[in-house]
């Protein structure tokens, strides 16, 4: 209960919340890792049609029944819906009470609608209600989402200072909050500070810590608090397992996210389809794909069916190690065990064809998702454009281009340097160029990539006074020449045989903030050796071995 009056939390309120920017979400807290499903338009249709009969009543069912139908909309995130039955019960002049009213709350900031939030509120203080722990909590969750955390915490406090005691609902949900927003070290602080307010933490606040530092790559930590939860008797579930095997997975610790796995079953609690993904998927983006199957055999026999992410997962690893056609065979299965094939799935098979320069399979697997309505997106469209180039195919390409703009696709930089490598391979300079100028008139800016094949394209289509002027003008146009930039124009000097002006640009690379590396190095004495200019290569033998890139 409040200890001071109505109108003092009032002022502490309004204080707190001086120039709050909008909300854009309000998700709903039963799970970190999972969200509520949508019921469907008829499940919304009749909890409708059953509120509106209540309405009509002669003599309508008390608020609890109407709060019932309410409450369900907004878990379900139906907010616009939900508010639009709480007008018609205003309208229908029957009285909502403080849970009514806090439900309200939760919808208007589910909406991104503050200043609609701030005036049911306000009601709530007309009606002479005393806002209680729900709907504290509710205000300090929005406000942790919308990323006002240091306000929701000032605002707590001034709560707390005024007599004001809040639950372990409250304090998880400003903990999970906290973490949401990257406040991590500001959770834990909080961790240590509710056993004095007579609240004991629980496993839903030290899982929500740890998913944050696990997320933050602080794995260690994690473990820290994990024991100490486990010193403290508090069992560790679902959430807090998948987050710590995330994190092992994310540090490349494979053998210890297995064990932690097998840990898991021992203590009966059983890992679901996103625990196995995240094990599978990080094995699989190391090339370990025995051990993602040993994984993958440990789901089905705990009857723990595969969905799309495990399967994609699993294409995406056979195509890393060039086994493209285990990767279709894991495709085709996907098909026959009725798991529905999006457009990632379709893009790494895609991505694996190309490749393996199976570039028509690629092809066919495209016309295939457009036949069954799924929409390519710009990754799909660039895996086909550097597999099309590759295989010298740059009319087909530029076909795919137009088609690409036709369908309201937009292109990227990504897309305009795979071209542009394709065309300056197959020796079409003036062809590279317009396209060059069209990606600059579609607004799409030119990246330090783009440069280098711009660069390179003209060092070996024997125009070394066009690549030298480009290089020149990175400095003006904002860029930074990386490594590979040096390497290219050193390259393009040696074959014109400007040794002098290949060692000059050598010497200036560190003063402009570049190291040259091994290639550098062995370009230029490459092309010394074969002018039996012994003495430099010597020299620069000796370089190399100095900074540590000969053995």
């Amino acid at each position: 209960m409040l200890t001071s009056s109505t109108s003092r939390i009032t002022f502490i309120f309004r204080y707190s919340l001086l120039q709050i920017p909008n909300f854009v979400s309000f998700p709903s807290s039963s799970s970190l890792h999972s969200h509520s499903e949508p019921p469907s338009l008829r499940h919304v249709d009749e909890a409708v049609d059953s509120f509106t009969r209540m309405l009509s009543m002669r003599r309508p069912p008390s608020i609890t029944q109407f709060n019932k139908i309410l409450g369900s909309l907004a878990k379900t995130n139906h907010f616009p819906t939900s508010i639009s039955l709480f007008r018609q019960l205003q309208a229908r002049g029957i009285a909502p009470d403080l849970f009514t009213l806090s439900i309200a709350i939760n919808c208007c900031f589910g909406m991104g609608r503050m200043t609609l939030a701030f005036s049911v509120l306000a009601k709530i203080f007309r009606m002479d209600y005393q806002p209680d722990t729900v709907t504290f909590t509710t205000i300090l969750k929005g406000l942790c989402l919308c990323g006002s955390v240091e306000k929701a915490v000032r605002f707590h406090d001034r709560l707390l200072a005024h007599g004001f005691h809040f639950n372990q609902v409250t304090y998880g949900t400003l903990i999970n909050g906290l973490c949401k927003t990257g406040h991590t070290s500001a959770a834990i602080q909080v961790l240590r500070k509710i056993p004095r307010y007579g609240i004991a933490p629980d496993v839903f606040m030290y899982s929500a810590i740890i998913d944050s530092l696990c997320k933050d790559t602080l794995v260690s930590q994690a473990f820290q608090l994990f024991s100490e939860m486990l010193a403290k008797g508090i069992s560790p579930d679902i959430i807090t397992y998948s987050s710590l095997i995330f994190g092992l997975c994310l540090e490349g610790q494979y053998k210890e996210a297995i064990d932690l796995l097998s840990d898991m079953v021992h203590r009966n609690i059983t890992p679901n389809v996103y625990t196995y993904n995240t094990l599978i998927d990080g094995l699989c983006k190391e090339g370990k794909i025995k051990d993602a199957k040993s994984v993958l055999a440990v789901m089905a026999k705990h009857g723990v069916k595969p969905d799309v992410v495990t399967y994609t997962s699993l294409m995406d690893g056979y195509c890393l190690v060039n086994q493209v056609n285990k990767a279709k065979y894991v495709f085709n299965t996907m098909a026959q065990s009725r798991v529905s094939l999006d457009v990632q799935s379709y893009s790494i098979m895609i991505n694996g064809f190309c490749k393996s320069r199976m570039v028509d399979e690629a092809l066919n697997l495209f016309e295939e998702m457009r036949r069954k309505n799924l929409v390519p997106d710009t990754v799909t469209y660039n895996t086909l454009f550097d597999g099309l180039s590759k295989s010298k195919r740059i009319s087909r390409a530029l076909e795919l281009l137009v088609e690409m703009h036709h369908r309201g696709q937009p292109a990227d930089v990504v897309t305009y340097n795979s071209l542009l490598n394709g065309m300056f391979k197959n020796q079409q300079l003036n062809e590279a160029f317009m396209l060059f100028n069209q990606m600059k008139e579609c607004a799409i800016d030119p990246d330090i990539y783009t440069y280098n094949i711009l660069i390179d394209g003209l060092c070996k289509g024997g125009r070394l006074i066009d690549a030298k002027e480009i290089f020149q003008d990175l400095s003006v146009k904002g860029f930074r020449p990386n490594v590979r930039t040096y390497n290219i124009m050193i390259n393009g000097l040696c074959k014109e045989g400007l040794f002098e002006e290949a060692l000059a640009l050598l010497s200036k690379m560190e003063g402009n903030g570049c190291l040259p590396n091994a290639v550098t190095f062995e370009t230029v004495i490459h092309a010394l050796f074969e002018k039996d200019e012994n003495g430099m290569v010597e020299k620069l033998l000796r370089e190399m071995v100095a900074r540590g890139l000969l053995n």
